[in-house]
C-alpha cells in the first residue's frame, strides 16, 4: 500500500514524526540511559520492558518481541491500515497529504472500515438539521442538558426510523456494501435479497480508539418503552469491545496528568461529567472490566475510582470489576452516591464541586465491601464468614507486588477484626503461597559461543551508523556463525550501498521475515556506549577476521591429512607453509591492532 503515497512523501512523514511523542499518547515513558522505557501495550507485564529509542525512532519490547517505527506501532496498536497511518502522521506534523485520485476499490479493508465509519458519522450528525426526527432529537439531549459543543465534540447523531436510509447514503459515498456488512452497519435480509440497516430511531454514540479515529457506534433508545435500551456495533477487524474504553481518546492527557481515573457505566454519565470539568474518566458501558481494559487504564494511572449507581446492579458492576484491576497494579476506591442517583442526575442536580467533594470523599474497596454486608461481620454464620474471607483472599492474589499486597490483608484485617494470618490461610488455600515475580531482563540471553558477541557487534554497528560501509567492505555475510545473523548482515550492508545511508525504521517495513526483524529491533535496542568506540569496532574486526583464518586452518588440516594419506608431498609441504603462514599472521595480529 506504499505506492499510495510517493516514497518521498512517506520519508518527509517519517522524518517529520518524533516517535516518542507518538507512544507517549499510549504509554508512559521514562527516561532511562539513551532510551524511553514504559509497560508494554501488547502483552501484560508488571515490569518495564517497552523500550523506545528516540535516536533511532524505533520501538521494541523485550518480553513479547513487538517492535517498529511509529507507522508500525500505529499499524499494530490502533489496527490501521499503512495509509491512515501515514495519513495521522501527515496531520501531526502538519504535513499537506499530495494530491491525488482517492482510489477506493484499491484501499486496504481497514482503510475501507475507518472511511465507511467516518461517512457514517457524517450522516448521522447531519440527521439532526434535515429532519424533523433529528430536531426531537436535539431536543431530547437539550432536555438532558447535553450541550450544543458536547454533542459535536463527541460526533452525535441520529439514526433513523427507515429500512436503509444509511445504506443509500454510504453508497452514494463510494462505500461498498461489503464494507458495510463487515463493519456491521448494515444486515443482510433473510431472504438473501438486499440488506437494511443496523440502527433504527437511535440516538448514535461512535465510539473511538485512542487515535480519535472512530471504530464503532452505540445506540440509545428515544423511546423509553422500546428494547434494548442500548444496541452496540458487532466485533469488526478494528473494534474489539474489549480493548476499548469509551472517552479514553478525549480524557487520557486528563487521567495521566492527575494519576487517577474515574470510571463510570454509561455514555451519557461520560459525557454529563465531562461537560462539567470532570474529565479523567471513561465509561465502561456496563460492561465488567477485561484484563485489556484494566491494563489500557494502568498505563496512563495508579488509582481508579469507581463511579456508579447506588443500586444493586450498580454494586455488582463494581465488585465485578475489582480483582482486574488489582491485577493490573491499580489502587481501587469507591465513590458512593446516594440512593436513586446515578452520576448524570448527581451532577445535574448537586454541581460539579459537590461531585468532586464525593470523589474525594471515596473509600477503599474493602470499606465498601464490607458496607455491604447485611449486619457487622462477627455477627454472621461461620459459613458466610468464610465465604467473604475467601472473597477478600482472591482478590489479594490478584496483587502481585507484595508490598500492595501486604497493606491490602492489614486493611482487610483491621476492617473484619480478623487475624492476618487467617487471611494468609484463605489465600494459600485459593492460590498456593504467591511469590513475587521476577524483574523482566532487560538484556539479551547470554549464550555460550560466538553467538553472543556477533549480536553485540551488530547492535555496536546500528549505534556506530558511520562505520557500517567500512565493515561491509571486510565482513561478509558468511563470515557469520548462524543464518540469521548473516540474514541480517546482508540485509542492512545492501541497504547502505544501494543509499549510502541507513534508515533503520525503513527497513523495518520492508523486513517480511519476523525473526529477522526481531532480532534487528533487540541488537538495535542495546544500550551498548563505548568509551573508546574506535578501538571497539577493530576489537571486532580482528574477531571476524581470527574466525575466518581458524576456518581455514581446520579446512587445510584435513587437507593436510587427505594429502599425507594420499602420500602426495607436493600437497603436504605446500599445504604446510600455507598453515605456516597463517599461525605467522596471528601472532602479529595483536600488534597490530594495538
Amino acid at each position: 500500500m506504499s505506492n499510495y503515497f510517493p516514497q518521498e512523501f512517506i520519508e518527509q512523514v517519517r522524518s517529520a514524526t518524533d516517535i516518542v511523542a507518538v507512544i507517549s499518547e499510549y504509554v508512559s515513558l521514562k527516561k532511562k540511559g539513551r532510551n524511553y522505557f514504559g509497560l508494554c501495550p501488547f502483552h501484560a507485564e508488571k515490569t518495564p520492558s517497552f523500550s523506545v529509542n528516540a535516536e533511532k525512532q524505533i520501538f521494541h519490547c523485550f518480553g513479547c518481541g513487538q517492535g517498529g517505527n511509529a507507522v508500525t506501532f500505529l499499524i499494530s496498536h490502533d489496527k490501521l491500515g499503512f495509509v491512515e497511518a501515514i495519513k495521522l502522521l501527515a496531520k501531526r506534523a502538519n504535513l499537506r497529504l499530495p494530491q491525488k485520485e482517492y482510489d477506493r476499490k484499491n484501499l486496504e479493508l481497514t482503510d475501507k472500515l475507518y472511511f465507511a465509519n467516518q461517512m457514517t458519522a457524517s450522516y448521522f450528525t447531519g440527521n439532526f438539521s434535515r429532519t424533523q426526527a433529528g430536531k426531537e432529537a436535539w431536543a431530547y439531549l437539550e432536555k438532558r442538558k447535553i450541550s450544543s459543543e458536547t454533542i459535536k465534540m463527541f460526533q452525535l447523531g441520529l439514526a433513523l426510523e427507515e429500512w436503509d436510509s444509511l445504506l443509500k447514503f454510504c453508497t452514494a459515498k463510494g462505500v461498498e456494501n461489503q464494507t458495510l456488512l463487515t463493519d456491521g452497519l448494515i444486515i443482510e435480509r433473510s431472504d438473501g435479497k438486499g440488506y437494511y440497516d443496523r440502527f433504527k430511531s437511535r440516538l448514535m454514540f461512535p465510539i473511538f480508539n485512542l487515535s480519535g479515529r472512530i471504530v464503532a457506534f452505540a445506540g440509545r433508545i428515544l423511546n423509553e418503552n422500546d428494547s434494548p435500551k442500548y444496541l452496540n456495533s458487532p466485533e469488526t477487524p478494528i473494534y474489539q469491545k474489549g480493548k476499548l474504553l469509551y472517552g479514553l481518546n478525549f480524557s487520557k492527557e486528563e487521567i495521566r496528568k492527575k494519576r487517577i481515573a474515574i470510571i463510570v457505566e454509561g455514555y451519557m454519565d461520560f459525557l454529563s461529567l465531562y461537560q462539567n470539568g470532570i474529565q479523567n474518566l471513561v465509561a465502561s458501558c456496563g460492561t465488567a472490566f477485561t484484563p485489556d481494559q484494566a491494563r489500557l487504564l494502568s498505563r496512563f494511572s495508579e488509582e481508579a475510582i469507581l463511579l456508579f449507581d447506588s443500586d444493586s446492579a450498580g454494586q455488582r458492576a463494581v465488585l465485578r470489576s475489582v480483582d482486574l484491576l488489582y491485577d493490573a497494579g491499580l489502587e481501587v476506591k469507591v465513590a458512593v452516591l446516594p440512593q436513586r442517583y446515578d452520576p448524570d442526575l448527581y451532577v445535574k442536580e448537586f454541581g460539579p464541586e459537590k461531585l468532586n467533594q464525593l470523589l474525594s470523599d471515596s473509600v477503599s474497596y474493602v470499606k465498601f465491601k464490607i458496607g455491604l454486608l447485611k449486619e457487622r461481620f462477627g455477627n454472621l454464620s461461620l459459613p458466610e464468614q468464610e465465604q467473604i474471607i475467601l472473597d477478600f483472599a482472591q482478590t489479594a492474589s490478584k496483587i502481585s507486588d507484595g508490598v500492595r499486597r501486604e497493606l491490602f490483608l492489614k486493611q482487610v484485617s483491621d476492617q473484619l477484626s480478623v487475624s492476618e494470618q487467617l487471611i494468609r490461610r484463605a489465600q494459600q488455600k485459593i492460590t498456593g503461597k504467591i511469590k513475587e515475580k521476577p524483574a523482566e531482563s532487560l538484556n539479551l540471553p547470554r549464550k555460550p559461543g560466538p553467538e553472543v558477541w556477533e549480536r553485540e557487534f551488530l547492535g555496536f554497528v546500528l549505534n556506530e551508523t558511520e562505520r557500517l560501509s567500512q565493515a561491509s567492505n571486510q565482513i561478509r555475510p558468511e563470515d557469520f556463525s548462524t543464518p540469521l545473523h548473516k540474514q541480517v548482515w546482508e540485509t542492512i550492508t545492501k541497504e547502505v550501498l544501494k543509499k549510502r545511508e541507513f534508515d533503520l525504521g525503513e527497513i523495518l517495513e520492508k523486513v517480511p521475515d519476523s525473526e529477522m526483524r526481531r532480532l534487528l529491533l533487540e541488537v538495535a535496542s542495546l544500550d551498548l556506549i563505548s568509551a573508546e568506540p574506535e578501538n571497539t569496532f577493530q576489537d571486532y574486526l580482528l574477531r571476524f577476521k581470527s574466525r575466518k583464518k581458524e576456518k581455514e586452518m581446520v579446512e587445510l588440516k584435513k587437507s593436510l591429512k587427505r594429502a599425507e594419506q594420499e602420500k602426495d608431498y607436493d600437497a603436504v609441504k605446500e599445504i604446510s607453509t600455507k598453515l605456516q603462514n597463517i599461525l605467522k599472521g596471528n601472532q602479529l595480529a595483536p600488534n597490530q591492532t594495538s
